[in-house]
């Protein structure tokens, strides 16, 4: 194996990472408005929001919260494993 092919590309990386979290959030705030009642959503929904859901801005910080962390732990993570898969 060459060291190219333990490359993780960071854009896709964040990409992805977005997108997952975006679903997640997405989920956790349809079933938090379905169901308020129920704690775990809204312990996932305060890791990017401090708005309630029933507002556009709750939305709107939240997608927008969780693009910003995808991108940042894709930046940190996939930087640190391509510095490592280098030595």
């Amino acid at each position: 194996m060459t060291n190219e092919t333990l490359r993780i590309p960071i854009a896709p990386a964040a990409w992805a990472l977005s997108a997952a979290l975006v679903v997640v959030f997405v989920l956790c705030a349809a079933l938090a408005l379905i169901a308020p009642e129920l704690p775990f959503a809204h312990d996932w929904i305060e890791l990017f929001t401090v708005r309630p859901v029933t507002t556009i801005f709750g939305w709107v910080e939240g997608l927008v919260g969780s693009v910003f962390v995808g991108w940042i732990f894709a930046v940190v993570a996939g930087s640190v494993f391509n510095l490592l898969a280098a030595r």
